[in-house]
């Protein structure tokens, strides 16, 4: 038995009246951290996807290969786009190069264009620069596309960069064709542009489809495509002579503009 003058003494250490508060700093310290982990792993990915983003759009080199060309290269790829390789015995070669073929569109667009000039009449709110536009890349690409599918069913050696060069480069004969007939003829007489459309325009075509054709492995498949190749190239020829600049002569009697 303890007697009333002794005290018994209980060392409870230190006592935290609010137990819980401990909890929660510890909580509230782990949490802090994981959302700075958690930010900093986000913003690397954000930063190296947008590294990522940036070095595709900035990677010209993808297509310098294809625009990296010598004026004169050009200048004789130009010349050779109306001499068919049949007539020299030559190996036919086709480039894997859009400057050129994209240098031909534009000039032809200038030269329908030009045209309207020359007949002292135009149409308003630009709908003819853009009809010209359109015609002249949409056969560039649309004819590229479709003589790629026949190249493809044909067992054709060419690849897309191949034809769609070869199609650009054979814009040149149309090019010329329809340059002369619009500033050198002066009456309504046609045998000039027909003269041109015989030598420069068959010859021409006649070239895409030889290559079309000396790449075919079956000759008789390959026969097939070069005719429709050099069919398709003749008739856009005798499009833009006959329907498109009847197309802007109609709309430039509806709505003309006399030009000084």
């Amino acid at each position: 038995m303890y007697s009333e003058d002794e005290s018994v003494t209980l060392e409870m250490g230190d006592y935290d009246p609010h137990p819980e508060n401990q909890g929660q700093d510890q909580g509230f310290g782990l949490t802090s951290e994981m959302q700075s982990q958690i930010a900093g792993k986000m913003f690397e990915l954000g930063t190296s996807k947008a590294k990522e983003a940036f070095s595709l759009y900035g990677r010209i080199d993808i297509l310098r290969p294809y625009f990296d060309v010598e004026p004169s290269q050009v200048q004789k790829r130009l010349v050779s786009a109306l001499i068919p390789e049949k007539l020299t015995g030559t190996t036919p070669i086709v480039v894997s190069e859009l400057y050129g073929p994209l240098m031909v569109v534009l000039t032809l667009i200038a030269v329908m264009l030009a045209g309207m000039k020359v007949t002292g009449q135009t149409v308003q709110e630009g709908t003819l620069m853009g009809t010209a536009i359109g015609t002249c890349f949409g056969y560039w690409i649309g004819a590229s596309v479709f003589f790629f599918g026949l190249a493809y069913f044909c067992d054709t050696k060419l690849s897309p960069i191949e034809v769609l060069s070869l199609c650009g480069y054979g814009l040149f004969g149309t090019l010329l064709c329809m340059g002369l007939s619009t500033f050198l003829i002066t009456s309504a007489s046609n045998l000039f542009f027909y003269a041109t459309w015989g030598v420069l325009g068959v010859s021409s075509a006649f070239r895409m489809g030889y290559i079309f054709l000396d790449r075919t492995a079956v000759r008789k498949q390959g026969v097939t495509v070069a005719v429709i190749v050099a069919t398709v190239h003749l008739l856009f020829i005798l499009y833009l002579k006959f329907v498109y600049h009847k197309t802007y002569e109609a709309a430039a009697k509806i709505n003309p503009i006399h030009v000084r």
